[in-house]
């Protein structure tokens, strides 16, 4: 069971907040008012620094032009133009990601042409590259090169939470590399899915020993599309990879699928005992050690994980529904609302309908009375919360 978290009372004081209004980005501090710090009107889905001193962002419709600015609005500096990339051209900078407690920016370029002899709703094949570049001095370089890929994906990499790994999918093998090297090879073998070949999803291990893949078990699938049926795979550095014995079938389903927990113990998941894609699938949740699955009786129909959502809290003790947090040792815990995200483990935002039919946001605590948003303070698209050596 993950060990519980202290409940430390909420504050907004050490929130940095970065967001976009009219095409414009702002920074805001806590409850202090919003300091706007570009004036493109272009402006785009921001990201921020570990210690929220760095700000990296869009500009214009396409992904090609990517920004940098300090916090307090000096060196506002283009770091990224994809004209300017070797081979890339006119191609799209996709899957900006800041290595762990560094202003190094690791990015995927996709350089993608339509295949000559395939049908128009094929995924069109991509040439990627891997990237990194520093969001201070704007010194950019080249990682690897010649991996390919299709539309379906906007990243092919992730990085190991002490940074010093890179695991990256291609080809039917997962590589681990350090800067341009690989030092760990065809970690992970995957079947490649025809026409599109659809790239297992990895969650490194929150101590950067290994790592589990999320994999397509089908060998065809609906061009453009995912995969209908998956299994889960644990590397652990210098072992063989092995498969994690689910007691159910991971399954894709109107865009349903699975979510891991942050330390890697738990997943729930969407599937059935047999396989059978054309039955109507069960929630699950499996224990990623033993692989033990249980089924969740009734919570498919209403809501239902996904792994690009973050429902699980960031001490991995709680998952949230849509109307309700579920521990893992079965506590519930229901929300007087709808839930909408994570703030830290002890608290969660969450959506009420308020006066004039209009959606009003509040705190929730556990073990505690919801939280009202103070006045002036605005959720935005990307927050960190300092830390305790970093000054507001």
């Amino acid at each position: 069971m993950p060990t519980a978290t202290p409940i430390v009372p909420y504050t907004s004081d050490r929130f940095r907040k970065a967001f976009i209004k009219e095409g414009n980005l702002y920074v805001q501090d806590g409850l202090m008012p919003p300091i706007q710090l570009t004036q493109s009107g272009k402006d785009r889905d921001p990201i921020i620094s570990y210690d929220g001193k760095k700000i990296v962002f869009y500009r214009g419709k396409e992904n090609d032009n990517v920004y940098s600015i300090n916090s307090d609005g000096s060196q506002e500096q283009l770091i990224i133009k994809s004209e300017s990339l070797p081979v890339l051209g006119q191609g799209e900078v996709k899957a900006l990601t800041f290595k762990p407690k560094t202003h190094y920016l690791l990015f995927n370029t996709y350089l993608c042409n339509p295949r000559p002899n395939g049908p128009s709703y094929n995924a069109p094949d991509c040439t990627v590259g891997i990237y990194e570049v520093n969001t201070d001095s704007k010194e950019l370089r080249q990682l690897i090169a010649g991996l390919s890929g299709n539309t379906m994906h906007e990243r092919n990499f992730e990085i190991s939470p002490d940074g010093k790994y890179i695991s990256v999918a291609a080809s039917g093998h997962i590589n681990i590399y350090v800067g341009n090297d690989i030092v760990y090879q065809n970690t992970i073998i995957y079947n490649i899915t025809r026409p599109d070949e659809f790239l297992p999803l990895q969650y490194w291990l929150p101590d950067s020993s290994g790592l589990i893949a999320v994999i397509a078990t089908d060998e065809y699938n609906e061009p453009g599309t995912a995969p209908s049926t998956y299994a889960a795979y644990r590397y652990t550095i210098d072992s063989a990879a092995l498969q994690i014995p689910l007691g159910a079938t991971i399954m894709q389903n109107s865009g349903c699928n699975f979510s891991f927990s942050p330390d890697r113990n738990w997943i729930y998941f969407i599937g059935n005992e047999t396989g059978d894609r054309t039955a109507m699938p069960t929630l699950f949740l499996g224990n990623l050690k033993d692989g033990s699955t249980r089924a969740i009786e009734g919570e498919f129909n209403v809501d239902c994980p996904t792994s690009y959502s973050r429902r699980w809290s960031p001490d991995s003790r709680y998952y949230a529904f849509e109307k309700k947090l579920v521990g893992i040792d079965g506590t519930v815990i229901p929300i007087d609302g709808h839930f909408s995200g994570w703030i830290d483990p002890s608290h969660y935002t969450y959506k009420v309908m308020g006066e004039l039919s209009l959606w009003e946001t509040r705190i929730g605590e556990i073990g505690g009375e919801s939280i009202p948003i103070p006045e002036g303070f605005v959720w935005p698209s990307a927050f960190v919360i300092l830390p305790p050596n970093i000054e507001p």
